[in-house]
């Protein structure tokens, strides 16, 4: 790398010239905007950004949405803000605007004022980190990237400080990173007392909105997910190159085949680009380090989330060049294999689609199957049909009915046959022939019992949906159904319940 980097320098140097003209500068700025817009507004969401929407406008005001995230783990700054949009816009328009609106912020600030070269701007907007996982799913990353712009365009304002303060109400590792920006500006002697007052104000909140309450069964649990330091290496070595499942592409899994041994190129690009600033090398390695030890003693931590690390490493990298610090051309190889990740990325998930929720819904009416019963087995794919349509799913073990999941219910019958064949039959004989939507494919059962009668292939998300019949040979009959928990506006109790 050391020996190519007068090649990598006079390329970019080159670069930079041609995108000095107005005209081109301009010209490509419009690309920019033209492709991440695009993706936004065909980006198929899945459950986990359906879940967000659903909580958000289904809650009947702030009080219940509190309540209701005390389940999530998550504070309420972007739920709020889906709640505010869907004030103002129907339901399948809320996500995007959202995107959309924090996309305005974060290639604004990147492409029009960062302190890169122009080419270096294009390549950090193009990259996998921004074009694709922060702003193309609609997620709290999606704000809590468009408050880090903001922390970054103000860093030498007062106004630096109401971005400080709204991180942790977004995400615990955005708090985190919050963390690290106060520390650099105590290293600046920059504090500013009431912003520090108001963030520790505001991170006491985040804190007590995410205290779990008793019944509280967390996802890792409910899911069996595994976990353990060699986990959040081969994580790790997803980050420098960022291209989901590598030679098999799919997002949220380890970059083939070079996940085993690339953690050791993660951590290189964080020793060389923190040459000359103590500082920053402490926090971007204690950063890493944190996760790890979150990981092993309270929650695995996955590829999508501990991709802040590297963003976090590209936010000290601008605060570096800002100051005055040279151009390393080994950062703008990094970015180039960045943009090439996340342009290629967005390729696939435009052309093969990202969730296949939507599929999922055609199939369901084409079969007039949009006004039956439903169940879901497990429930966490649910919202992929419950934010598309009016469905709203029954929890068989607790007759009752839900359109998010919410995280108090653990169901033990799909590691045992014989359990899910008793459930089954118990559901058959209180509520007849009814319908079962699941990501797993639930063989060896008795056709009479539940049978499959469509596969929907995975898209880019990697997750595949089966619809079963449960009772094939029994009638149908009228459900009426209580709610799992509390209800917002515009929900009824019936068969189906609705939703707003």
């Amino acid at each position: 790398m050391t020996a190519a980097a007068p090649l990598i320098s006079r390329f970019f140097a080159a670069t930079d010239r041609i995108l000095g003209q107005p005209g081109i500068w301009a010209l490509a700025i419009c690309a920019l905007a033209a492709v991440q817009t695009a993706l936004i507004v065909s980006h198929q969401p899945w459950p986990d950004e359906l879940q967000a929407l659903l909580i958000a406008t289904q809650a009947d005001g702030a009080w219940q949405l509190l309540d209701w995230l005390r389940y999530e783990g998550h504070p309420p700054a972007w739920y709020a803000l889906l709640s505010g949009i869907g004030a103002l816009v129907p339901q399948p328009y809320v996500l995007p605007v959202a995107a959309l609106l924090c996309a305005v912020v974060v290639q604004g600030v990147i492409v029009l004022a960062s302190p890169f070269g122009r080419s270096e701007r294009l390549l950090l907007a193009s990259s996998q980190y921004v074009l694709f996982e922060f702003l193309t799913i609609s997620r709290g990353t999606t704000l809590g990237a468009a408050l880090l712009m903001l922390a970054m365009v103000f860093w030498q304002r007062r106004w630096l400080w109401i971005a400080i303060a709204l991180l942790p109400t977004v995400d615990f590792l955005f708090g985190v990173i919050s963390g690290v920006l106060v520390i650099l500006k105590w290293r600046e002697r920059d504090l500013w007392y009431p912003g520090v007052a108001l963030w520790l104000a505001l991170s006491c909140f985040a804190a007590w909105s995410v205290y779990p309450p008793s019944d509280m069964v967390s996802a890792n649990e409910a899911l069996g997910m595994p976990g353990g330091p060699a986990l959040w290496w081969w994580m790790m070595g997803s980050l420098p190159l960022p291209f989901h499942g590598g030679i098999a592409p799919q997002w949220n899994t380890p970059v083939a085949p070079i996940a085993p041994v690339a953690g050791a190129v993660m951590l290189w690009l964080c020793w060389r680009f923190t040459r000359g600033f103590a500082w920053h090398r402490l926090l971007i390695f204690g950063f890493f380090a944190f996760t790890l030890v979150f990981s092993l003693a309270v929650y695995p931590i996955g590829v999508r989330h501990l991709l802040l690390g590297p963003f976090l490493l590209i936010l000290l990298i601008w605060l570096q060049r800002a100051a005055g610090a040279a151009r390393d051309p080994v950062f703008g190889a990094w970015l180039l294999v960045l943009a090439l990740s996340g342009l290629a990325t967005s390729a696939i998930s435009a052309t093969k689609g990202f969730d296949s929720g939507p599929a999922v819904i055609t199939e369901i009416e084409r079969r007039g199957l949009a006004d039956k019963h439903w169940i879901a087995l497990p429930e966490w794919r649910a919202p992929a049909v419950s934010g598309r349509s009016d469905i709203v799913f029954g929890r068989p073990e607790q007759s009752c009915g839900f359109t998010f999941v919410r995280w108090d219910h653990k169901s033990a019958v799909l590691r045992s046959s014989t359990a899910l064949e008793s459930l089954l039959l118990d559901h058959i004989a209180r509520h007849g022939r009814s319908y079962l939507f699941s990501d797993r494919k639930l063989a060896g059962m008795d056709p009479a019992i539940l049978s499959p009668i469509a596969t929907i292939p995975a898209g880019y998300s990697g997750i595949s949906y089966t619809l079963y019949v449960v009772g094939a040979q029994h009638s149908e009959k009228p459900v009426i159904l209580p709610a799992c928990h509390d209800l917002g506006p515009g929900m009824a109790i019936g068969s189906p319940l609705g939703k707003n």
